[in-house]
């Protein structure tokens, strides 16, 4: 992805990837429960509309974030898909499941990382960064759910929010020299997203419901992205991919 088309890693960026994490959970179950497509037909029009993105952002030259985000969303959508195929439909082992996406993630960020392209300490949007989102979408979801049954709704959310908040306050001024920092805080805040996610859908006290749910958030992300004006560019962060 081009350098003009991808945001500054700052706080506002992580406040729009803990939000699209939200946003991406309640999308995922929307789309899963209301497209009819099931999970096979569903992940090839999502992968087509990814494709469409790419190839509409290798056109375009003016300056702007949105076709970013859109992969973001429309990865996170189909992540949670993944997730929920894995856990549910295969009753995959918890353990093990949890395990293999930490290692994907890990194999597809040093993929990553070693792009001669990449700044130092900073990953490259190239394939193997959208490989290790997508892996690291997956990994939340897992995994939130099991810390969502394990200690409740509302308690996951809280908790991991708490540790979001905590890697956020470490991870300040150091994805800069440690590029596995970056990739553990996305791990965190799409696990979080996972958690808060299906508590804003589906806490009875809240009767909010999933459609209503995935506008608020989906609302709440928009407001972040379009409004929030992060710091200019002082020198490329990204290169062209």
């Amino acid at each position: 992805m081009k350098t003009i088309h991808v945001p500054n890693i700052d706080l506002r960026y992580w406040a729009a990837i803990a939000l699209a994490s939200v946003f991406g959970t309640n999308m995922g179950d929307l789309y899963a429960h209301e497209s009819g497509l099931g999970t096979g037909l569903g992940l090839v029009v999502l992968a087509a509309l990814t494709a469409m993105v790419f190839l509409a952002e290798r056109l375009e030259g003016r300056r702007h974030e949105l076709y970013y985000w859109l992969v973001i969303i429309i990865i996170r959508t189909g992540a949670t898909n993944i997730a929920d195929f894995f856990a549910w439909r295969l009753r995959l082992p918890a353990v093990p499941l949890s395990l293999t996406l930490a290692a994907i993630i890990a194999v597809f960020a040093w993929l990553c990382a070693r792009d001669p392209r990449s700044v130092p300490g900073l990953p490259q949007t190239n394939a193997a960064y959208w490989l290790a989102m997508l892996g690291a979408g997956v990994f939340g979801t897992a995994v939130g759910d099991y810390i969502k049954h394990a200690l409740g709704m509302g308690v996951s959310s809280l908790v991991l929010t708490l540790v979001l908040v905590i890697a956020l306050q470490f991870t300040k001024n150091r994805t800069a020299r440690f590029v596995w920092i970056y990739w553990i805080t996305v791990t965190i805040a799409r696990t979080t997203g996972t958690a808060v996610g299906d508590w804003l859908a589906e806490a009875k006290y809240l009767n909010v419901g999933l459609p209503l749910s995935t506008l608020i958030s989906g609302i709440a992300f928009a407001i972040v992205v379009l409004l929030w004006k992060g710091a200019a560019k002082s020198e490329p962060v990204y290169s062209k991919a």
